[in-house]
């Protein structure tokens, strides 16, 4: 009997994906072998540390791995999973592990029955008749109406999910052979959507799904072939690069998402990342949807604050302030809520320049124009409880609003002048020009901002020039130089502020006042400036 010779041992060469998750391997290990103490000396697969190691390099390798594909993602199995691409956009979606929720309703009003209902409504041949099933006894006092074809959608998701997943390869088939048709991708998937409604239990409009599906599964296997290309387009070779993408089958929606997979799409504009009422097709947005998708940065929040009508200028400040929180109760109703500067949220300190009306009311309503309906509406409407749960901004951020609030800050000083001076126009002097400084603010010196790439589909709102930014300290220096330009002052000794109701002054020595961070100064009303006379410019003299 002869014995085949074994196979030499070769070295494993990665190929993407896999090439990030060695490569990032590779360098962890060779840097842990240059700069790990001697005393640990096993650098083997099997040892603790090294697994570790392995783990957090392909945690980086799968991120990677899913950033680097522009969101050219697969139809999500969850709820709303069969309406339009634009109606399944994140602020329309209902959290798939809400069914929890609703079958505790109903369950509570006939208990034990939520299985049963699951399955009366899998046997319904349409979605119009499940919910008519919903609108019947016992079920009728259950549901609201708009709450039926939510609940119809949830109960039919796991038949959904399990047909999608045992039977991708009839639905693979399906569209494969329409491919060579040629004609319009819509028709070709309607064609392959009438074919499948003989082999699969399944409503029409769940059957469009799933192929919109597997026609989004080819997009992304098309897109990521040609991933260098797209990256690397420029003006010239973009209509070429587009031109493949659609031989290969991309419609022309489908061939933009491609395109964004470039930092800087030539040609491109942000509209055609979005739909017709300007929600982003792609999340995160493009960079380039900056300024004309939802919210994105914190100037951007600010920026749609201000196009409230009731609003003058407006900032986006870090912590959550007194006011009204992202839910648009007023922050301290619940503990989750309470103000607190430090929190990991970003409040909009707006400035109000019309009506004295409930303040919480307008908060609300400049919420609404900056991050939109949540302030007002900030659970479904089929969630009868009000918590501190989701919806939150996708982005991951908290955002509420605060009303600009003024502060009165006591200035207290010895002003020394000549013999002979007017002492009551000289200090109505000096406190006119203190007020005049906390009214224009003292900007930061700085380069002049850059005209905007892209602009937005509404009308662009920026910060009104001047005015003191809320929050920003009182510089005692600033003050000496504004108390000391007026004619008869020599100089200022003994300076010192204090917020009005603080229990002491802060001396010059401290540098500067700190202010609340929703807050800009004002001067008090209480006269606290004294004048000394002196014989000549020197402060020292008697």
């Amino acid at each position: 009997m002869t014995i085949p010779p074994a196979a030499p041992l070769t070295a494993f060469v990665p190929e993407p994906p896999d090439a990030d998750w060695e490569t990032i391997r590779a360098r962890v290990m060779a840097h842990l072998g240059a700069e790990t103490p001697p005393s640990w000396t096993d650098h083997n697969p099997v040892d603790p540390g090294v697994t570790l190691a392995e783990a957090a390099a392909f945690g980086l390798a799968d991120l990677h791995y899913r950033v680097a594909e522009r969101r050219m993602e697969a139809w999500p199995l969850e709820a709303r999973c069969f309406a339009s691409d634009t109606d399944r956009h994140w602020h329309g979606t209902i959290p798939a592990g809400s069914l929890t929720a609703i079958a505790g309703a109903f369950a509570a009003a006939a208990p034990g029955s939520a299985s049963t209902l699951e399955s009366l409504v899998r046997a319904e041949a349409s979605q119009a008749d499940a919910v008519a099933l919903l609108s019947k006894p016992p079920w009728a006092g259950v549901f609201t109406a708009p709450q039926r074809p939510v609940v119809v959608t949830l109960l039919r998701g796991r038949l959904v999910r399990q047909i999608a997943q045992e039977q991708a390869h009839l639905v693979a088939a399906a569209v494969a052979a329409e491919r060579a048709a040629g004609d319009a991708v819509a028709a070709r998937d309607a064609r392959a959507a009438a074919t499948l409604r003989f082999t699969l239990p399944l409503w029409p409009e769940e059957i469009a799904a799933v192929v919109r599906r597997e026609r989004r599964r080819l997009s992304r296997e098309t897109l990521v072939a040609r991933l260098d290309e797209v990256r690397a387009a420029t003006a010239t070779t973009a209509p070429a690069i587009r031109a493949a993408l659609t031989a290969a089958d991309l419609d022309a929606t489908e061939a933009d998402l491609a395109m964004a997979a470039a930092e800087q799409p030539p040609g491109m504009l942000p509209e055609h990342l979005e739909d017709a009422a300007g929600r982003s097709l792609i999340w995160p947005p493009h960079p380039i949807q900056a300024l004309t998708s939802e919210p994105v940065t914190a100037d951007d929040y600010a920026r749609r604050a201000r196009a409230h009508p009731g609003v003058g200028r407006a900032w986006a400040v870090p912590g959550r302030l007194p006011g009204v929180a992202w839910n648009g109760l007023p922050t301290g109703t619940t503990p989750q809520i309470a103000a607190d500067p430090d929190a990991p949220a970003v409040t909009l300190v707006v400035e109000r320049i019309t009506g004295t009306g409930d303040p919480d009311g307008f908060l609300r309503a400049v919420l609404t124009a900056a991050i939109g309906p949540e302030a007002v509406a900030p659970f479904p409407d089929w969630r009868e409880d009000v918590d501190d749960l989701a919806p939150r901004r996708v982005i991951g951020d908290e955002v509420g609003a605060s009303l600009l609030a003024p502060v009165p800050i006591l200035v207290q000083a010895t002003l020394v002048g000549p013999v002979g001076i007017d002492r009551a126009a000289v200090v109505a002097d000096v406190r006119g020009r203190i007020a005049a400084l906390f009214a224009r603010g003292e900007p930061e010196p700085g380069p002049p901002a850059a005209e905007p790439v892209v602009d937005g589909p509404w009308p662009r709102r920026d910060q009104p020039a001047g005015g003191w930014s809320p929050g920003e300290p009182i510089r005692f220096t600033e003050v000496v130089d504004a108390m000391a330009g007026g004619p008869g002052v020599w100089g200022v000794e003994r300076l010192a502020m204090k917020v009005q109701g603080d229990p002491s002054f802060l001396p010059q020595s401290a540098g500067s006042l700190p202010i609340p961070p929703n807050a800009v100064p004002v001067l008090a009303k209480a006269d606290c400036l004294t004048v000394r006379l002196a014989l000549t410019g020197r402060c020292g003299d008697a």
